[in-house]
């Protein structure tokens, strides 16, 4: 069980799966979504997902390959749900409060990262998302 909120606690959830594929993206959605480098995240299924304070309504975003939502309020990620996989969703890692989570294992979409970012480590990198 995994607890997460957004930056000014509006928002709360709950994930009852366990988080899988935990890895950094630099794709340039993540990287504006997240203001960074890299945006870790892991995957989950959607229906493991349980909202459970929304003091804040959660806007959503169609970022072309899914819709990024997040809090109205404070404009934290909390998750995103895919097109190509509707029955999972991302969850950026830096909203889980409580839980055993995975350490990310790679890279994805480092075709995209910014000039000024070096790759701090030697994990596994890949172009694109396998």
């Amino acid at each position: 069980m995994f607890t997460a909120s957004c930056l000014c606690r509006s928002v709360s959830f709950e994930i009852s799966s366990p988080l899988s594929e935990a890895r950094y993206c630099h794709c340039e959605n993540c990287r504006k979504f997240s203001g960074t480098g890299s945006a870790p995240w892991a995957i989950t299924e959607l229906k493991s997902l349980n909202v459970t304070s929304v003091a804040a309504p959660i806007n959503k975003y169609q970022s072309g390959g899914g819709t990024r939502c997040f809090c109205n309020t404070c404009g934290s990620p909390l998750w995103f749900e895919s097109k190509l996989n509707p029955a999972k969703v991302a969850i950026p890692l830096g909203v889980i409060d409580s839980g055993d989570v995975p350490k990310p294992q790679s890279h994805i979409w480092t075709q995209s990262c910014p000039v000024w970012y070096d790759i701090p480590d030697n994990l596994e990198q890949f172009t694109t998302n396998p």
